[in-house]
């Protein structure tokens, strides 16, 4: 019975986990050691907890109760029966134990069972958490993996675009060094450019400062030839007579070379032929100087008209401005501008008509003429009937005719004098074809001094060629006069064109005034004449308004 009890003792002890066999350890050894003391200190009282604990400590309570009990009887027995009741006591106390053991191997057995049973589930449950950690740790192993493949592929795109931005920035450091290379050498250019301009500016200043000086001195110059122009006409004229004398000396040299010289006849009718042409030559030249003459004077009397007109009106201003300080009636008004008005467009008709003769003069034209003559007569009219105005822009075409009429003039001359030239030339070839006859054949006295008078002519020749030089020379700068003169008539067209705006304005202003004045001083019974008085002057200021809006017309297509 005990064996069995150890041995299921020990089978509990060896299928009960190692804290369950170390607690078994001890409950065999202190039964031993505590038995003389009645199981006191019984260590399965702290063995578990739940109800079998209980029920063990329960059990070995009412051993412990049982056996004290016994010793309680045995004590009055006899010394002699002592022994074999304390035998007897001991194998019932074995048995006692035995069953106790017995018991308590039983109530260990069941605990290591449940014990077992609990381990297993726990050990189930435990291996089912590892198992789903495991699962937990290879899915966040394999996640773990999955973001580390797609960090180092953020970072080798993180670095190759670190890569590219170092060059990008390499590459603008590099652009940034040479554009400012570029703008130092850019500020450098500018600064040599702007110190060049500033010496080509004061080499400019100086040069323009030359240039004014120079147009002081061509324009004095210039006074000083005007001055002397009618000179070198009359030195023109007395040169061309001299010219005229000399021919017909040469001509007569001439005709005696011929009586002396039959055999060189044909050469002697050349000669005489290329005189008759120089002749007419002169003759055409002589006409041409004339015109130009009398061209000159006619501009000289035009610009003698155009200080008269300029003179009257700072007259006619002068008027207007005492008029404002002291006022007349407007009757008196109107009739001294309408006198004043008709005065400056028969001046204005004067001057058309001259500059109209100047140009049919130049021209040679006597239809021109006539028509001139038909303007002339349409003056006397106007004159008396007030009622002709000059023709829209008849005026600038005229002064546009006689220049180009001047400038065809100088062309001709120039083409004369080229003609004269060449004449020259041909008496100088003939002249030393003489002289060198003369030489061979040994002339008489009267073929020297024939040849003699010849060179005389040439050279005064030459130098009518240089007076007709200077006399080109003189018509052109005649010719920027007289574009001067017109440039200055343009001048004078707008001023006066601005003069009648401005005495528009006045004789406006003053009639309105001079209205409201009577409208205020007059009686109602005299407001019927007031009106008409009103009326009259109104359409008598409109009339000459129209007629001075027509008279001063073509200065504004000018």
């Amino acid at each position: 019975m005990s064996a069995f009890c150890l041995d299921l003792q020990t089978s509990a002890v060896v299928s009960a986990p190692l804290e369950l066999d170390s607690d078994c350890m001890e409950s065999r050894g202190s039964p031993t050691a505590q038995e003389p003391g009645g199981f006191q200190g019984h260590p399965l009282r702290h063995a578990g907890s739940g109800g079998l604990g209980m029920a063990l400590e329960e059990e070995l309570a009412m051993l412990t109760g049982e056996r004290g009990g016994e010793e309680q009887l045995s004590d009055p027995d006899t010394p002699a029966v002592g022994h074999n009741a304390d035998l007897l006591s001991l194998f019932r106390q074995k048995e006692k134990d035995l069953v106790l053991a017995a018991k308590l191997g039983k109530a260990l057995l069941e605990r290591n069972q449940d014990l077992t049973k609990q381990y297993e589930k726990m050990h189930k449950d435990l291996n089912e958490k590892l198992e789903h950690l495991e699962q937990e740790k290879h899915e966040l192993r394999r996640r773990l993996e999955s973001r580390e493949g797609e960090w180092e592929g953020r970072v080798a795109e993180l670095e190759t675009d670190v890569q590219q931005l170092q060059g990008e920035l390499e590459r603008q450091q590099v652009q940034l060094k040479e554009a400012d290379r570029d703008k130092t050498k850019a500020i450098s250019e500018l600064s040599e450019q702007n110190h060049r301009l500033l010496e080509q500016l004061s080499r400019a200043a100086e040069v323009e400062r030359q240039l004014s000086t120079q147009v002081h001195s061509l324009r004095d110059d210039f006074r000083e030839k005007s001055v002397s122009t009618r000179q070198h006409m009359t030195r023109l004229e007395t040169l061309q007579a001299e010219i005229k004398m000399l021919s017909e000396r040469k001509m007569e040299s001439e005709h005696r070379v011929h009586a002396m010289l039959e055999e060189n006849e044909l050469l002697q009718n050349t000669v005489d032929e290329l005189r008759e042409r120089t002749l007419v030559l002169e003759k055409q030249c002589h006409e041409k100087d004339l015109q130009l003459r009398q061209s000159q004077l006619e501009l000289l009397e035009v610009q003698v008209s155009h200080r008269q007109l300029a003179a009257r009106l700072e007259e006619l201003t002068e008027e207007h401005s005492l008029q404002t300080l002291t006022p007349h009636p407007s009757s008196l008004l109107c009739e001294i501008e309408q006198t004043m008005f008709m005065t400056l467009r028969l001046q204005l008709w004067e001057a058309y008509c001259e500059v109209r003769s100047l140009c049919s003069h130049l021209r040679g034209n006597d239809v021109t003429d006539s028509a001139l003559s038909t303007d002339s007569s349409m003056d006397e009219s106007s004159e008396t009937s007030s009622a002709k105005d000059v023709p829209t822009g008849s005026l600038h075409t005229s002064l546009l005719e006689l220049r180009r009429l001047t400038q065809n003039l100088l062309d001709g001359n120039e083409s004369t004098v080229a003609l004269l030239s060449v004449e020259m030339r041909s008496l100088r070839e003939e002249n030393e074809r003489m002289r060198t006859m003369a030489d061979v054949r040994e002339p008489s006295e009267q073929l020297q001094s024939a040849i003699r008078d010849r060179d005389d002519a040439i050279a005064k020749k030459k130098a009518v060629e240089m007076e007709l030089a200077k006399c080109k020379i003189d018509i052109m700068s005649l010719n920027s006069q007289l574009l001067d003169a017109i440039q200055q008539k343009l001048n004078l067209s707008q001023q006066l064109e601005a003069w009648q705006d401005d005495m528009h304005r006045v004789i406006d202003q003053q009639l309105m005034d001079k209205h409201q004045d009577e409208w205020r001083a007059a009686p109602t019974s005299l407001s019927g004449s007031s009106v008409t008085h009103r009326g009259q002057s109104s359409r008598r200021a409109q009339r000459i308004s129209d007629r001075d809006k027509r008279l001063f017309s073509f200065f504004k297509k000018n």
